[in-house]
């Protein structure tokens, strides 16, 4: 059973950020705290103006938000977020549990080939409770504004966003991008169908395994473990974002082949349903990260993140 989390100035004294380690080439800051168990980065210094946190959360995988390649420090999204941010929020980013600092696996989305701290620990609600705990820290730096934060998760981390929505109270803006709508079994038996494989076959039966051991670890399928499939299922996007209070912006694009355009609509219709407003960009012909035909990496993200900022600061 999840329940809220209230943050309080009266109950967080503000104090200043503790020491962080500058990733080499990025502006960001890497801090280390609980004794080693929580790794998160912020970008930025402290300002004479405070700035609102923007978090970011990355999707499927155990990788972690940076890698090192030729000896380069290469930071993912959370760097093209912050580049459209302008200066104008302080970007964060946190490492899933049991992942570490530049971990970088050949094959992260299959789990087979994540550490075994990552693979014994990794739950949606392990990974909520570690986001909670990310925020609850950040909020005691100084140069924090708090009277607004905005949560952005992409695939995976869409339903991680919208669930983190209703565990820490004080997130005012929620956007859930290409993320789905429905259970992931939906998803699942879409993107096997498009495939022109049968979900009866490819579904339902591993669910089925799923159910009959939902806490193993050792047993897997499609490339994650039973407990973590059973967290997941557990609820969905639709489920999540009707509970949620804060504003919701919902992206997703047609061209998507790794969660179905469908899954979207599902999603739009049931929150209309419900009569539960929320902002939903159905992107023409862009795909999972966004991209249009003939376009490069991240210029999808880099449209859609600016509107989402545009938003947030409207």
């Amino acid at each position: 059973m999840w329940k809220l989390i209230f943050y309080s100035s009266a109950i967080l004294p503000l104090a200043a950020a503790p020491v962080g380690t500058p990733v080499q080439g990025t502006p960001f800051f890497r801090y280390t705290v609980d004794h080693g168990q929580l790794t998160f980065y912020l970008s930025g210094q402290v300002e004479s103006r405070p700035r609102p946190i923007v978090l970011f959360i990355q999707g499927t995988g155990c990788g972690s938000p940076f890698v090192q390649e030729n000896g380069r420090i290469l930071s993912g999204l959370q760097s093209v977020l912050q580049e459209v941010s302008a200066g104008e929020a302080r970007v964060m980013v946190v490492e899933k549990p049991g992942v570490r600092y530049l971990d970088n696996p050949a094959q992260p989305a299959n789990h087979r080939h994540c550490r075994p701290e990552f693979i014994r620990q990794y739950t949606l609600d392990t990974w909520s409770a570690t986001l909670v705990r990310a925020l609850k820290t950040v909020r005691t730096f100084a140069g924090i504004d708090r009277t607004r934060m905005l949560v952005i998760g992409h695939s995976e981390g869409a339903i991680v966003g919208l669930r983190l929505s209703n565990l820490a109270q004080d997130i005012t803006h929620v956007a859930a991008l290409s993320g789905g709508g429905p259970t992931y079994l939906f998803h699942m038996s879409e993107f096997f169908r498009k495939k022109g494989l049968d979900p009866e076959k490819e579904v339902y039966p591993c669910w089925n395994e799923v159910l009959s051991d939902p806490s193993s670890t050792s047993r897997f399928c499609w490339g994650q473990t039973f407990r973590q499939w059973s967290s997941f299922m557990k609820t969905s996007l639709v489920q999540e974002a009707s509970r949620s209070r804060s504003a919701l912006y919902i992206g997703h694009g047609t061209r998507d082949d790794q969660n179905p355009i469908s899954a979207f609509d599902v999603l739009r219709a049931e929150l209309a349903a419900r009569g539960r407003k929320a902002i939903f960009d159905r992107v023409e012909s862009g795909d999972h990260g966004f991209d249009l035909p003939g376009q490069q990496p991240p210029e999808g993200f880099l449209s859609v993140f600016r509107r989402i900022l545009v938003w947030f600061g409207s």
